[in-house]
């Protein structure tokens, strides 16, 4: 399979990439925070530690619309 090395994405194509992302960001921000404070029952407790790792992962892909267009020094 070839592998695609540039996206063409119009401006309001990124734009809405980045809202996307920015609010599977807070969802899980929120899902995170409620399964911390819920770890009596034990489906939380289970599902904790996956919502840690999206979380983390969506908090990567957050950063690079952040950064986007940002110079490096």
């Amino acid at each position: 399979m070839e592998e695609i090395k540039t996206y063409n994405l119009t401006e309001k194509e990124f734009k809405n990439l980045e809202k996307l992302v920015e609010k599977i960001y807070n969802t899980l921000i929120v899902l995170n925070y409620f399964c911390i404070n819920q770890q009596e029952l034990e489906a939380f407790y289970t599902i904790s530690p996956i919502i840690e790792n999206l979380k983390q992962n969506a908090d990567i892909l957050n950063l690079f619309f952040i950064n986007y267009g940002v110079k490096e020094d």
